[in-house]
């Protein structure tokens, strides 16, 4: 989970804390209200469906906390809750100006009947723009969720890949590969949230096809990404012993499978690593040159893992 997310959460339940506070005045005007059509809509009622609300914004991503699908359709439906709660108080205040716009009207107008038409119009399009709003404000929370989960993975990428490096000249080999293949499941991950491609798990039998059909790494790879999940199962999971060739290997290849990854790009400041983008107009084109030099790179990993 992002800085982004957690923030959200804290402002919920901070929000949370002062509906507690102010739960005495509430008591105090619990029957106290405005009339509308004929039916009574008391404080009390705004004050639950408030905390209705938060309660259902913190259990959504608690739920998207628990899973491993990051942005997943909890989280997402988490977000349009979290707009309808910050906008429920102004359109409320939009639908009590209605009414009191309605008894001028009628006032005015000395027509009782105008009056209820323009408090239902009123009432109708305050309600309608709310959730219009809150749509929009859901989809630009998910977009800033994405945008702050592909950095986070980017920088987690790095560490990866950094920390395999120090492993390898300590001479933990078998940590070589666990730490590698993170870096090789972070690069997927944020390639895949960057192009907005739903993957139900992060699992990584699973994040590799779901890669090959996005187009993320080319059809001739997709072999040798499974040998390096297979190469780290085998080093974490089994008693065979991992050589310090073995790491070597392990390590040359998953610098190359991540440079295969779908154009288009731009480099890093560090030269090391490129980030994956969204999907341009020269996408074909880096698409075209991934395919075109696909054959090349597994002929230089073929001769990487012959031992």
């Amino acid at each position: 989970m992002n800085d982004f997310a957690k923030a959200k959460i804290l402002f919920a339940l901070a929000l949370v804390a002062v509906l507690f506070a102010i739960h005495a005045v509430v008591r105090d005007f619990s029957h106290a209200g405005i009339s509308f059509f004929g039916v009574v809509v008391q404080f009390r009622y705004i004050y639950f469906m408030m905390l209705g609300l938060l309660g259902c914004v913190i259990y959504f991503y608690a739920v998207d906390f628990i899973t491993d699908n990051p942005l997943g359709v909890a989280h997402r439906i988490g977000n349009l809750f979290y707009a309808i709660t910050l906008l429920f108080p102004p359109v409320f205040a939009i639908v009590v100006l209605s009414i009191k716009v309605a008894e001028g009207v009628v006032w005015i107008s000395s027509s009782p009947l105008a009056g209820e038409i323009s408090k239902l119009a009123m009432a109708l399009i305050a309600c309608g723009a709310g959730l219009l709003i809150a749509k929009i404000a859901s989809a630009a929370l998910n977009l800033r969720d994405r945008q702050h989960t592909v950095d986070r993975l980017a920088f987690e990428s790095k560490a990866h890949l950094q920390r395999a490096e120090e492993l390898m000249e300590a001479g933990h080999y078998d940590l070589v590969a666990l730490e590698g293949y993170r870096c090789v499941e972070s690069v997927l991950q944020r390639a895949l949230i960057n192009d907005n491609v739903h993957v139900p798990t992060t699992r990584p039998n699973q994040l590799i096809p779901a890669a090959s059909k996005a187009g993320i790494i080319p059809e001739e790879l997709v072999g040798i990404f499974h040998e390096l999940r297979i190469a780290r199962n085998r080093a974490v999971h089994t008693s065979d012993q991992f050589s310090g060739k073995d790491a070597s290997w392990f390590l040359a290849t998953t610098r190359k499978m991540v440079s295969s990854v779908r154009a288009p790009r731009r480099a890093e400041e560090n030269g090391q690593f490129v980030e994956v983008g969204a999907r341009t107009a020269g996408s074909s084109a880096g698409s075209a040159t991934v395919s075109e030099s696909a054959k090349a790179q597994v002929a230089d990993v073929a001769s990487i893992t012959e031992k």
